[in-house]
C-alpha cells in the first residue's frame, strides 16, 4: 500500500481547501473543475490517499482515539485527562472537518470525474461509495453539514448551505444504492486499480455500498419522521444477496491494512512511538471481567506492575490518574497497537448485529433475532482468532423483550471495540449501554452529543451556519441533540 502524494495532488488539494474546503455535491456530474489546470492524472493516483486520509482520521489522531474511544467508555486518559473530562481544544473537531472535506472528499471529486471523463463507471462508483461513507461520518459527527453544496468551491459556491441529517442520510442511501448497482464486474475495460482496500475487487465494493446502506438505515429505523420506509429499505438488501450482496463472513471485514512501512502504518501505532496517554477504560474492563470475556486479554494488556488487568475510570483529574501509574493499569492490546493492525471500518460481526436489531424490530428478511445475536458475538470472536465458549453463549442467551435489545446493544458496543466512533454514535442512537459521564466533567455532566462545528463555519459561512443551528434547536456545543439520537 503506497500513498502517493505529490505536488501535483498536493496542488489540487490546495487549490480545493482554498476555494471553499467545507462544502461536496450531491450530484457530481455537476462538479467543475479548474479548465485552466493540467490535469492529466489518473485514478489511481488519488485513490490510495483518498482511502487511507479518512480512515486514518476514523481510527487515529484524537477524533478517533479521545473522541471516539474514549467517549464510548473503551479508552480513558492516564496523562492529560481534559479530552477525558470533555474539555476538547477547537483542534480536535476542526481537523475532522477539514481533513475529511479539504482531503479525502476531494479525492473522491476527482476520481469521480476523472472516471467520467474516461467512461469507467467502476471508478465513479467507488468514488460514490468512499463519499458516502465520508459524509456518514460527517454527519454523525457533527449533525447537519453541507452536502449538496459541498465542494463547489471551484464553481464559485463558498458559501455552502447546510443539508438536514435525515436528508443527508436518504441521499446517502439513493447513491449507494445506484453505486453498488452501477457496478460492471464483467468488462476488462472497466477494471480499476489503485485500491488498497480491496485489492481491486469490484465485488466487495458492492458488498461495502450494501452493508453501509443498512448501517445508515439503523439511524433512521426508529424515526417516525425518517424520509424514507426503512423497513421496506432493509427489506430490499437483505432479500436480494445477488442484486444487493452484504458481507457474508469475517474474511471480509470492510477494513484497511496497514503495513509497517513508513507513512502506512497504523496511526495507533505511530502515536504509540512517542505518547502512552491511554489505557483501556474500567467500564470496559469491568465489563469483560463480569462476563469472563475472553476478548480482554486481545483488548487490553496486563499491566507491567503487579500483573492484572486494570482499567482507568475516565475522567480522572491528573493527579488522580497520576497516582494509578503508568506500569499498574493496563495499556491498549497489543492488537490494536502494531504497525500492521487493521483500521476497521465495518465488521461482518457489526452486519450480524444490525440483522439481529432488525428482526428484534420486525423486519422478516432480517431472519431470526437471536440467531443473528449469537452469530454476531461469534463472528466478534472469530475477528480475533478466538473460539466462544458454548457456556458463553447459553450464559449470554438472548432474553426477550426490552432485556433483549439491551444484550444486543451491549454486545455490539463490546464487539466495536477500536471502532470508536461508530461505538459513540450507538450508545447516542439508543442509550445502551447504559454509560454515565465521568464524576469530573466540563459537559454539565453530559456524554457530549456531537462536536461543534470548527470556527472557521462561523466566520466564513455565518449565515449558513447559524440556519443550521437554529434548525437543530441547539447551540454550537457538545450537548446538541442531534436527529437521529435517542
Amino acid at each position: 500500500m503506497k500513498t502517493i502524494i505529490n505536488s501535483f495532488i498536493f496542488r489540487v488539494l490546495l487549490s480545493v481547501s482554498l476555494l471553499g474546503f467545507s462544502s461536496c455535491t450531491g450530484e457530481f456530474d455537476e462538479i467543475n473543475t479548474n479548465n485552466n489546470g493540467a490535469f492529466n492524472a489518473t485514478a489511481d493516483l488519488f485513490l490510495p490517499h483518498g482511502i487511507q486520509s479518512a480512515v486514518d482520521i476514523y481510527w487515529g489522531g484524537a477524533l478517533g482515539m479521545d473522541v471516539g474511544d474514549g467517549f464510548s467508555q473503551h479508552w480513558a486518559r492516564v496523562q492529560y485527562t481534559d479530552i477525558d473530562q470533555y474539555t476538547v481544544s477547537s483542534d480536535v473537531y476542526t481537523a475532522g472537518w477539514q481533513g475529511l472535506y479539504t482531503e479525502s472528499l476531494a479525492d473522491y471529486q476527482r476520481i469521480y470525474k476523472i472516471g467520467q471523463e474516461s467512461g469507467n463507471v467502476n471508478y465513479q462508483s467507488v468514488a460514490i461509495i468512499l463519499r458516502s461513507w465520508a459524509f456518514s461520518l460527517l454527519t454523525d459527527i457533527y449533525g447537519d453539514i453541507p452536502y449538496k453544496d459541498a465542494l463547489q468551491g471551484l464553481e464559485g459556491n463558498l458559501l455552502p448551505k447546510y443539508d438536514r441529517q435525515k436528508d443527508v442520510y436518504a441521499a446517502l442511501l439513493v447513491e449507494l444504492k445506484t453505486a453498488g448497482e452501477t457496478i460492471n464486474t464483467t468488462d476488462n475495460n472497466m477494471a480499476i486499480t489503485g485500491d488498497i482496500l480491496f485489492g481491486n475487487d469490484l465485488n466487495r465494493w458492492k458488498k461495502f455500498a450494501n452493508t453501509l446502506s443498512l448501517r445508515i438505515l439503523s439511524r433512521m429505523i426508529d424515526k417516525a419522521d425518517a424520509p424514507v420506509d426503512v423497513k421496506a429499505e432493509v427489506t430490499r438488501i437483505l432479500s436480494d444477496p445477488v442484486k444487493y450482496p452484504v458481507i457474508t463472513s469475517v474474511s471480509e471485514n470492510i477494513q484497511l491494512n496497514y503495513l509497517d512501512v513508513t507513512n502506512n502504518q497504523n496511526p495507533v501505532n505511530v502515536n504509540r512511538k512517542t505518547r502512552d496517554d491511554h489505557r483501556v477504560s474500567a467500564t470496559l474492563v469491568n465489563k469483560l471481567k463480569a462476563l469472563n470475556d475472553s476478548r480482554l486479554p486481545v483488548y487490553a494488556n496486563l499491566s507491567t506492575k503487579n500483573p492484572a488487568y486494570v482499567g482507568v475510570p475516565n475522567g480522572l483529574s491528573s493527579s488522580e490518574a497520576g497516582a494509578l501509574g503508568l506500569e499498574f493499569t493496563s495499556r491498549v492490546g497489543s492488537y490494536f497497537i502494531a504497525p500492521n493492525a487493521p483500521a476497521v471500518i465495518l465488521s461482518y460481526a457489526e452486519l450480524l448485529f444490525l440483522k439481529a436489531e432488525f428482526a428484534y424490530k420486525g423486519i422478516a428478511a432480517a431472519g431470526d433475532a437471536a440467531k443473528n445475536y449469537t452469530d454476531a458475538i461469534t463472528a466478534s470472536h472469530a475477528q480475533y482468532k478466538l473460539t466462544v465458549a458454548p457456556e458463553y453463549l447459553t450464559a449470554n442467551a438472548l432474553k426477550a423483550g426490552a432485556d433483549g435489545f439491551t444484550q444486543i446493544m451491549e454486545q455490539k458496543w463490546i464487539a466495536l471495540y477500536g471502532q470508536g466512533l461508530e461505538a459513540w454514535t450507538e450508545y447516542r442512537r439508543t442509550g445502551l449501554p447504559a454509560l454515565q459521564p465521568p464524576v469530573l466533567n466540563t459537559n454539565q455532566n453530559v456524554i457530549p452529543t456531537r462536536m461543534p462545528y470548527p470556527g472557521s463555519e462561523e466566520s466564513l459561512n455565518f449565515e449558513n451556519f447559524n440556519a443550521a443551528l437554529t434548525a437543530q434547536g441547539g447551540k454550537n456545543d457538545m450537548k446538541m441533540k442531534l436527529w437521529f439520537a435517542k
